[in-house]
């Protein structure tokens, strides 16, 4: 566990890129353990759809596909959306608290410059709205989604530095939409949203 633990953090951080070979025994050397926790590791994270092993050869990180970036978008969009026009007068007031108090965070982060921790509290946010719905298997498949949500925004730096204001705006937005119960209202500004912030990746959206 400990090794998978370690190799994903690089696969999520940078330090293993789209297109590097890994190595096994490199690994192994890296981490100061044997090959066998290793191999087991790199199998996971193969299973979790990082990585494709060449016998003999190593293991080459995969580079997200526009395909896949677009799958994992219309996933998402299902799961958020799902829970809005189910949820009681209270407990959307509850949520949009909740959101709110997020979205001073991400704020707070951002002036700070502090990219990873706006990650973090952005997959929050959005996670938010299918942890309201009350679904434990909607959220279940939401939470294996959020590594690849993760690596999007992560590869997504370039082109969004410096316009976390936009995307906080857009997160209002949806806060509203939600007060609202506005379901297609907030299909609309999900869109959007998730087009602003990974469009490169998703190819001609």
């Amino acid at each position: 566990m400990q090794a998978y633990e370690q190799l994903l953090d690089w696969l999520r951080d940078g330090t293993f890129p789209p297109g590097m070979m890994l190595s096994e025994h490199d690994l192994a050397h890296r981490l100061s353990v044997s090959r066998t926790p290793v191999r087991a590791a790199l199998r996971r994270l193969e299973s979790d759809g990082w990585l494709t092993i060449y016998p003999q050869r190593g293991a080459l990180v995969r580079t997200l596909t526009a395909a896949e970036a677009i799958d994992v978008s219309d996933a998402r969009q299902v799961l958020e959306s799902a829970c809005i026009d189910a949820l009681s007068d209270e407990a959307r007031v509850r949520l949009c608290r909740e959101l709110e108090q997020s979205i001073q965070q991400q704020i707070f982060a951002s002036e700070q410059g502090n990219y990873e921790q706006v990650v973090k509290l952005t997959i929050d946010f959005h996670r938010a709205f299918v942890v309201a719905g009350d679904n434990p298997i909607l959220l279940d498949f939401y939470d294996r989604l959020r590594d690849r949500q993760e690596v999007m925004t992560l590869r997504a730096r370039p082109d969004v530095a410096g316009r976390w204001s936009d995307f906080i705006a857009e997160h209002r937005s949806l806060v509203e939409c939600a007060r609202a119960g506005d379901r297609a209202a907030f299909l609309v500004e999900l869109r959007a949203h998730i087009v602003n912030t990974h469009g490169s990746l998703m190819g001609s959206l």
